[in-house]
């Protein structure tokens, strides 16, 4: 009889474990899950590179890539378009998440929206300041509380096209395969519809709590950090490290001088542009858009020099500076760090104001503007997890360029919005 009993139980824990590993591999598991696939290309030039990541993620599942890599980001939505190609879908899920810009135009019905990066916002701040002989020198940090950051919208993809001149947006329409931008827009608007209204409240609901404070996430800028969060799957486990790496970190100062604002101004404003130029519909085109619209308000002459190589930085922005002719002088990416500095040092009374550049050593009359990525990524996050929870799936992935302090900051964000929203999930619509 004992031996009998002892059968039927051992039977019955046999079907219960077959009936367990069914429900896992179909993605109905009873213990709801989210998995995080990361790739450091160590690149951000190399699409080939960036597709092939994005492939081997797809094979293993993911069903949503944010791809954090610059140009080689750009092979992401070669993947993920090919992927809805060969399963005759012109549009996801699955879907790709662009960065820094509004780079959903790029792939139409690949991209669900982008993590930008506002640089419009933080040189429009910066020359207003100059204008106004308000100007501060050191770290100014922007993050979804100061606009800094955000998840894009159809009117920032429309925003950041209408920027473009008449033939270049004419020519993207063809080479996108629409006859007009408003069938463009529409297009737009249809992907997005693809996403349940309840997921993006969700998203909302998220960037509120940031905001208010509610929220804290943690911003990884080491490898230990970063390691931390990779092994806690849980978001309340990786606020608790973002309290305690908050409490030790310096706070960013900034530094008012007198004499940098007794100037008389010339009306007259320059940017010297990175290796990418205009055109790129990201860093530096948003970077023009925030002078353009400072020179639009305040009357301004704005003076453009384009960098055709790193050897450009130093006389680029020397030339300006030597010159004594412009109330502030816009640098764009951390690339011209050590020529900003360098140029600053020898102009002590030229304002300066440097994108995503950073120096504890910088001369004060720079103005080094960065950004919350972590913050902006967690949103990212969120919106990547529920998409997938939303269609059954258990997987999502991130695609990096070179592993620098600053993308661990991306990966960090990302994996914290992606529990914080499996957490949702599993309260609301479980």
């Amino acid at each position: 009889m004992k031996k009998n009993l002892f059968a039927i139980l051992l039977v019955g824990l046999m079907a219960l474990s077959v009936v367990a590993s069914g429900c896992i591999s179909g993605g109905n598991s009873t213990e709801t899950k989210i998995n995080i696939l990361y790739t450091y290309t160590g690149s951000f030039g190399d699409p080939a590179k960036g597709k092939q990541a994005a492939q081997a993620q797809l094979q293993q599942g993911a069903w949503v890539i944010y791809q954090v890599a610059g140009g080689t980001g750009l092979g992401v939505f070669e993947a993920v378009g090919d992927y809805l190609k060969a399963n005759n879908k012109k549009m996801g899920p699955p879907f790709a998440i662009g960065v820094d810009s509004a780079q959903d135009w790029i792939k139409p019905g690949v991209i669900i929206a982008s993590m930008m990066k506002r640089v419009d916002v933080g040189v429009y701040n910066a020359v207003k300041q100059a204008e106004e002989n308000q100007f501060k020198g050191g770290v100014v940090e922007l993050g979804l509380k100061e606009g800094g950051v955000k998840l894009s919208t159809i009117d920032d993809v429309k925003d950041m096209f209408d920027s473009l001149p008449a033939d270049v947006r004419e020519k993207k329409l063809q080479e996108l395969g629409f006859k007009s931008e408003d069938e463009f827009i529409q297009f737009l608007e249809q992907t997005r519809k693809q996403v349940p209204d309840w997921i993006w409240q969700a998203v909302d609901d998220l960037q509120k709590q940031i905001v208010s404070g509610e929220i804290i996430v943690p911003k990884a800028t080491a490898k230990d950090q970063i390691e931390l969060l990779r092994k806690a799957q849980n978001w309340t486990i990786m606020e608790q490290y973002a309290k305690d790496w908050a409490a030790n970190e310096p706070k960013p100062e900034t530094y008012f001088d007198e004499k940098l604002n007794q100037r008389q101004n010339t009306k007259k404003i320059a940017i010297v542009y990175d290796v990418g130029g205009r055109g790129d519909l990201s860093f530096n085109d948003m970077a023009y858009m925030g002078a353009a619209r400072a020179a639009k308000e305040f009357g301004l002459q704005l003076v453009e020099l384009q960098s055709n190589s790193e050897n450009d930085y130093l006389p680029n922005l020397r030339s300006l500076a030597k010159s004594g002719e412009y109330d502030i002088i816009i640098a764009v990416g951390f690339m011209m760090t050590n020529a900003v500095k360098q140029v600053a040092s020898e102009y002590p009374n030229q304002r300066f104001v440097i994108i995503d550049g950073y120096d504890p050593e910088m001369p004060h009359n720079v103005q080094m503007v960065l950004f919350k990525e972590n913050e902006g990524s967690a949103l990212a996050g969120a919106l990547a997890s529920l998409i997938a929870l939303n269609s059954g799936k258990d997987t999502i992935g991130i695609v990096l360029g070179m592993e620098i302090p600053v993308l661990y900051k991306f990966e960090g964000g990302y994996r914290f919005g992606a529990y914080w929203a499996l957490d949702y999930y599993k309260n609301h619509k479980q």
